[in-house]
């Protein structure tokens, strides 16, 4: 697979990934909706940042287990798993109001965005199952020298959803309160690919 293709795939899961509410996306929101677009815009860019550093974790890590079989034999149970885990989650969540908390002004943003962001570490994990499942279908092949391609691809993703919750901004809010688009669909989906990984 060209370069510009596992870019592209590692964006478009990233796009898909970020749109569920969370405190970054709920918190660029916010900024948009008071008319901070400026501030919005570096609070984005402080979390595709970080967004890129957990990713990379994540994958150095896999590339690791591509090179070791032996361990990769029992890993790629372990991300099934975690992907049916996932699944399941979304499927029974509970959909509570989130609070959205007052966020300071644009020379802020970028610390507020760096802090929030670093405060979801859960995104390793995600992104060491769906890395394995994307290899496991052989739709990327990841080494070392086009995984910051695909790390990359993960940064703008996020960067992109981003953007397009600052210039939507009330559209989608109401996308936000769609309970089957948010939870249940993605639940489906994490199920189906937790499944096909134990499958393969």
């Amino acid at each position: 697979m060209t370069g510009i293709g596992v870019f592209l795939i590692a964006m478009v899961c990233s796009f898909g990934g970020s749109i569920p509410p969370g405190s970054i996306n709920l918190s660029v929101m916010q900024l948009a909706m008071q008319n901070k677009k400026a501030g919005a815009l570096t609070f984005a860019i402080a979390a595709a940042l970080v967004e890129f550093v957990y990713a990379g974790v994540a994958v150095r890590f896999q590339i690791y287990l591509t090179e070791h079989v032996e361990v990769a034999s029992w890993f790629k149970w372990i991300s099934g798993g975690v992907l049916i885990l996932l699944g399941v989650l979304n499927l029974v969540k509970k959909v509570k109001q989130v609070e959205r908390k007052e966020i300071g002004e644009k020379r802020a943003g970028f610390l507020k965005g760096m802090l929030v962001a670093l405060a979801n570490p859960l995104a390793i994990p995600f992104w060491l199952a769906v890395t394995a499942y994307l290899q496991s279908m052989n739709w990327v092949r990841l080494s070392a020298d086009n995984y910051l391609l695909y790390v990359g691809g993960v940064s703008t993703g996020t960067f992109l959803l981003l953007v397009s919750v600052i210039y939507l901004g009330s559209r989608f809010s109401s996308i936000q309160d769609n309970v089957f688009v948010l939870y249940r669909l993605p639940g489906i989906i994490f199920v189906f690919m937790g499944l096909w990984t134990f499958i393969q």
